[in-house]
């Protein structure tokens, strides 16, 4: 059997390239069938990222990184869309090749589908009297001052958009597991008018590029001593229920083992 041809597609920052690096190689860990490619659109307000994709590509042998330098920013995410659909069109005209899937890597803090449904159903915007709004991945309401991007027609657009491409998806990915966000990982599944999701997290780069400053760990190990063992205890719980995710017949493991087989089967 061939192998089948994956793409990643980040979003032009950073974090979210690290993300998806984790997330290739969790896959050809479990699985060697799989050809990874990770198109890097350039974002001229992050800076520049070329040293460390070279530093990436020279660790990670196995996955393929193609930098597209003439993609910027876009400034809504309308554009980015289009920007990201220009950059799969164009690496499938110049390689001449069947991809079995693409994956969008993007955060969405909130829950973009209801809002969606929202204007779907005539609904107002949303305004500062309104009452705290229910949102399913939330275990309590919602005040609206505690929803930034709400309070401007641009983060509003940008929510609603979000809402409707999720649903034209074949999947959703999540970097969580339901040991530590149990309310969140429920609320998905019990969803029937969005695609099939996935929570194959916690995705770490323990050995990775450190992108933070290392006085900022400094502070943050010092503040956790000071502040005495309730932390430290609910860290260590948090990384105890993480590793037992990750383990053979752990949440995380066995939906990525799904999603795996998903690919592999649709694969001719």
């Amino acid at each position: 059997m061939k192998k089948a041809q994956l793409v990643f597609i980040p979003s032009p920052v950073v974090g979210h390239l690290v993300s998806s690096v984790q997330f290739a190689k969790l896959i050809l860990d479990r699985n060697d069938s799989f050809l990874i490619t990770i198109l890097v659109l350039s974002n001229p307000s992050a800076g520049s990222i070329s040293k460390y994709i070279e530093s990436l590509a020279s660790v990670h042998k196995q996955i393929k990184f193609i930098s597209l330098p003439e993609t910027v920013a876009p400034p809504s995410a309308e554009a980015l869309s289009v920007s990201v659909e220009r950059a799969f069109t164009r690496y499938i005209n110049d390689h001449k090749t069947i991809v079995k899937d693409v994956i969008v890597n993007q955060v969405i803090a909130n829950d973009p589908a209801p809002i969606a449904n929202r204007e779907e159903n005539g609904q107002p915007k949303f305004r500062p009297t309104d009452p705290d709004y229910i949102i399913p991945f939330y275990a309590n309401p919602a005040p609206y001052r505690v929803l930034p991007l709400m309070h401007n027609d641009e983060g509003y657009e940008t929510f609603v958009h979000h809402g409707r491409r999720f649903k034209d998806a074949t999947g959703i990915i999540v970097n969580t597991f339901s040991e530590v966000e149990s309310h969140v990982v429920h609320a998905l599944l019990a969803r029937n008018d969005i695609p099939p999701i996935f929570n194959v997290g916690p995705l770490i780069d323990h050995k990775g590029k450190n992108i933070v400053r290392a006085e900022d760990i400094t502070k943050a190990v010092k503040t956790m001593m000071e502040q005495g063992g309730e932390f430290r205890n609910k860290a260590k719980a948090i990384s105890e229920m993480a590793q037992k995710a990750v383990a053979e017949g752990g949440s995380s493991y066995v939906a990525l083992g799904n999603l795996i087989n998903q690919w592999l089967e649709n694969n001719p």
